[in-house]
Formats: structure tokens, sequence, C-alpha cells
């Protein structure tokens, strides 16, 4: 498993598979960090919120599942930032 780290100037793409994306956020850093997952969809004509995800500060440890007929932008992949950047990390695990 390969973890990235996360810094607040990028943002991130992942590939969607079509069984789901596994991502798993691990934050050691002193102040809590929120992922914010864009989703280029929408239900009904209407868009879909954007999802965010709130990872405790030393000790946060986030997995969450996305599927890409909610999540997939153009390219497939899915697209998220983070607002904090100290000692906060990423795994991706493909379905």
């Amino acid at each position: 498993m390969t973890r990235t780290a996360l810094a607040t100037a990028d943002t991130y793409q992942v590939l969607l598979s079509p069984g789901g994306t596994t991502l798993n956020f691990v934050k050691t850093g002193a102040n809590e960090a929120t992922i914010t997952v864009v989703t280029p969809n929408t239900v009904d004509g209407l868009a879909i919120a954007e999802r965010t995800i709130v990872v405790a500060a030393t000790t946060g440890d986030v997995v969450a599942k996305f599927f890409p007929d909610v999540y997939a932008n153009g390219d497939g992949d899915l697209e998220f930032t983070t607002s904090e950047e100290t000692a906060i990390t990423c795994a991706v695990f493909q379905e």
C-alpha cells in the first residue's frame, strides 16, 4: 500500500473503478482536516452537494468509498482537496 502526503495547494484526482474506489485518510498532525470531494453529477437536474469528510487531528483515520455514477468527472476521476496539510496522507484501494 502506498500513502501519499497531501497539500492544500493541490487538487487530487483518483481513477474510479466500476466497483468503487476506497480512500483511507490518516492524520497525525495537530489540526483536523476537511476533505472536500467534488460531485460533478446531478440528480433530476439538481446539483449534488459536494461531500465533506472531517479527519480528526493526531489520531484521525477515515475510510470512505466512492462510486463513479456520483463522483466521476469527465475523465472518470474522483477529485478532492484538503483544508489542512500537516501530516495527512491518503491511500487508494481500487475494487
